[in-house]
Formats: structure tokens, sequence, C-alpha cells
């Protein structure tokens, strides 16, 4: 079956069959444009990735049509029992980003959002997550696919980012976890990096987790059924973010602009608050702030302007 491809703007819309090429049609308005279900053919993982694109007002993201600017960009990450879509369709993303343009809180900046699922022929629920991991055995390759392929083909596609002073990286929950874990493990790749509530668990709450809810989020990362203390083995090191955090030296950290929101109600608060104050005993700059709120919509839609507020001081 043929992908639809769907533009939006907050004046109009318009649905197209096409390729990703023709995603980034000129467009004059007032609005940005949004294009979903775009794909990328991935070799690592052996199939396409798909991912939606916010283009702001005035740019296509063609060479041909744009005069050969560039601008800077965004990867936005999606949580868990979501897909490419949840930030357009749950939290209003688009209207967010159109109005932090018009008044100028962010510069023009193109936003793309993976999609993060197993399998993107099925719905979300009930998939075994891959939380930006690469699996134990290696079969699905997360990770490795979005550094070494997804990075490099969006920024080429759509003539965006191309540089580290341009290219920043977010996410909520389970793409929080994923945001923070690639600007750790790839330091100096993104001139910032925030995280909405971000889906880190302290070693306490992996051990109590059940385990249909282990293996769920973590088994195919670290090991199927394992049980107690045998889930914080050398692999869930490797992935844990305190653990990153501990081996890069200070001034490597500290070429990333870090911005921790959770909420104070969260479940995950408790893993939130041990990663800033990681990075404070380390003397890593960083923003650290919790609102009332929970683990919820409403709190992400309402966090995004004030992360994009904080991204737009480290743009270039």
């Amino acid at each position: 079956m043929k992908r639809r491809t769907l533009f939006t703007t907050t004046a109009a819309l318009a649905a197209v069959g096409a390729a990703p090429r023709t995603a980034a049609a000129d467009f004059r308005g007032r609005g940005g444009r949004v294009a979903e279900n775009l794909s990328m053919p991935s070799a690592v993982l052996g199939t396409d990735v798909l991912y939606s694109l916010y283009l702001p007002p005035g740019f296509t993201g063609d060479e041909h049509r744009d005069d050969g600017r560039t601008l800077p960009v965004l990867y936005l990450h999606h949580g868990s029992g979501d897909d490419n879509t949840a930030w357009l369709r749950k939290g209003d993303a688009q209207a967010v980003l159109d109005r932090a343009v018009a008044r100028r809180e962010i510069p023009p900046t193109v936003v793309v959002m993976p999609d993060a699922r197993r399998d993107t022929t099925r719905p979300a629920g009930g998939q075994y997550l891959t939380y930006h991991m690469n699996d134990a055995d290696g079969s699905h390759r997360y990770a490795d696919m979005f550094v070494e392929e997804f990075v490099p083909f969006v920024e080429r596609r759509h003539r965006v980012g191309g540089t580290s002073g341009r290219r920043c990286v977010g996410g909520l929950s389970m793409g929080g976890f994923g945001a923070l874990s690639y600007a750790l493990r790839h330091p100096g790749m993104f001139a910032a990096a925030f995280s909405l509530s971000t889906g880190f668990r302290t070693d306490e709450q992996i051990v109590a987790l059940d385990m249909d809810a282990y293996n769920h989020r973590y088994g195919r990362a670290w090991g199927e059924d394992l049980e107690g203390e045998a889930r914080l083995n050398d692999l869930y090191r490797h992935w844990n973010l305190l653990n990153a955090i501990d081996r890069t030296p200070a001034d490597v950290l500290s070429r990333t602009a870090w911005f921790l929101d959770c909420g104070a109600y969260d479940g995950l608060f408790e893993g939130n608050a041990d990663l800033h104050l990681a990075l404070t005993r380390k003397g890593v700059p960083h923003r650290f702030m919790s609102r009332e709120g929970g683990h919820d919509w409403a709190y992400w839609t309402s966090g995004l302007p004030i992360a994009l507020g904080f991204l737009a001081g480290h743009l270039a």
C-alpha cells in the first residue's frame, strides 16, 4: 500500500500522495507546514523509518527553492505507545512552533519527529519498546540507525543542520531518554538537548518492575526475563544515563546545553532529580525545573514552549 503524505498549515489542509522529495514543495503562508509519514530506507534496520516534519513559514527544505539556505534542526522524539505523529496530534506542536517563530522566541527551525516503533506497520501499543537503544543480540540497532543514517539523511534531504551549532535534540518520556542518550553518547553532536519527564528509572525502580513491564521496556536491550538485580548488568550500565554522565569528563559534557523538566507528581521524578544532581556534582551547566503536574500531555504541551525558549539561546 502506498503511504499517504499529509501536509497541513494553520490556515488550510491539503493531502497529496508523494515521495519524500515533494514533501518540501514551495509554501508561502502565515503558518508553518507539516508533512507526516515520510520515510527513510534504513540498511541498519532493514526497513523504512517513518518521520514527520515541521517546516517554518517560507522555508521549503529544497536547495533549488531556498537559495541555498539552511535552517537549524530539532530532532523531537515521542514517548512509548506513540508514533511520529504524536507531537502533532496530541501535543499541538505545529501551533506551538508557529507561535514561537511568529513571536521570534525561536529562530525559524525545522523540527523532525522520527518514529521509534520496531514495526511501523503495526499500532504502537503492545510492541516491545526500543527505548532508543540497540538490542542485546544486535538484531535491531535503533541507536546506531539514528546517528549513522537518520541524521545525515535528513540534513542532506531537507537542507537543515549541518553542524553541531545548528542541531539540537529533545523528547518526552522514552523520547526524552533517547534525546539525552544520543547527546551523552555523542558529545558535541548537538548544541543543546532537552527532556520532558525523562523515561529514566532508578536502580530500585528497575528491580521492582514486574516481568511484563520490564520485558516490554527493556528486555530486548538488556536481556529478557531477568529478575531482580540481574537486570542491572553490563548492558544496563552501558545504556544508563547516570553512568554516561559519570564516565564523561565535565568539560566534554559542557559542550552541550542541557535542560530537564519533570512534573512534581511524576513517578519518574526521582530518576530525573538524580540526573540533575549528577550534572550538578560534576559542575556541568544545565537547567532543571519541576512544575506542578504529572506524566501526561498537559504537562508536555505546556513544557514545549519553555524548552524551545531554552534551545533558542544555543542555536547558531
